[in-house]
């Protein structure tokens, strides 16, 4: 009971004071005109506040430098573009629904977001060029190529799509490695809200997240073996950490 009170609790403050957020980049944008820089700049330090709130206790080597990465990451649990977010500048690829969950999906617009239907040819079509114009205005993005949250010891199998735009622009990818620390972390399973339940009703969610060096290549293959090879090992070395943590 006392961790549903606290899981309660957190998402209240979790969504008013993304309405307070949302409603300062509303009245920014009216006063001073859009300006995505800055309702990026406004979701970070949102995301700097929500995120020890939630009780997540992220562990991360580095940041990454300064500059327009291709972002490939493993994808463990609903959470993980907070937890990413803190670290870099990026429009994240999501699945269409999220653009339909109260708030977040306003919020989400608001402040960069690019969207995919991964049933959808067309979408996939359309979310890769939106991937590669975005990439162009120099704009980082954040791409989850499993397509799906995994519980598996490693990565699952990656989308090429994303990579070889990333060859064809030139553009760097950057990996990125993240593991919970409690593997009932990692969501498959349960539905949004039960899992929400159980990750943010304890007191603490740990997590451990690296960035590795870019990676360039004119060939996707090697781009996608290169990054998958150096995440899968980073989410063995983290696993075999926490586990002698325990």
């Amino acid at each position: 009971m006392l961790g549903y009170i606290l899981a309660i609790v957190r998402l209240l403050v979790f969504m008013f004071t993304m309405v307070l957020g949302m409603s300062y980049i509303v009245l920014a944008s009216l006063v001073a005109g859009k300006n995505l820089r800055r309702s990026m700049k406004i979701r970070r330090r949102w995301i700097k506040f929500i995120t020890p709130v939630l009780g997540l206790d992220i562990q991360v080597n580095r940041a990454p430098d300064q500059g327009v990465y291709l972002y490939i990451s493993n994808h463990r649990s609903f959470i993980d573009p907070v937890v990413i977010l803190n670290f870099i500048y990026a429009l994240p690829l999501a699945k269409a629904e999220v653009n339909s969950y109260p708030v977040i999906g306003f919020g989400a617009r608001l402040t960069g977001i690019l969207y995919v239907v991964r049933d959808s040819a067309d979408s996939r079509l359309d979310a890769r060029q939106s991937i590669a114009n975005t990439l162009l205005e120099n704009w980082s993005v954040l791409v989850y190529p499993e397509g799906t949250t995994e519980i598996t010891p490693v990565s699952g199998v990656f989308k090429k799509g994303s990579f070889e735009i990333a060859s064809v622009l030139n553009i760097p990818v950057v990996p990125v490695a993240i593991e919970f620390k409690d593997p009932k972390d990692h969501w498959k399973e349960l539905s949004l809200f039960r899992q929400y339940l159980y990750q943010f009703g304890k007191i603490r969610s740990t997590c451990r997240i690296e960035f590795g060096d870019p990676i360039n290549s004119e060939d996707p293959a090697d781009l996608l073996n290169t990054a998958k090879t150096w995440i899968d090992d980073r989410l063995l070395k983290f696993r075999q950490e926490f586990d002698q943590e325990i």
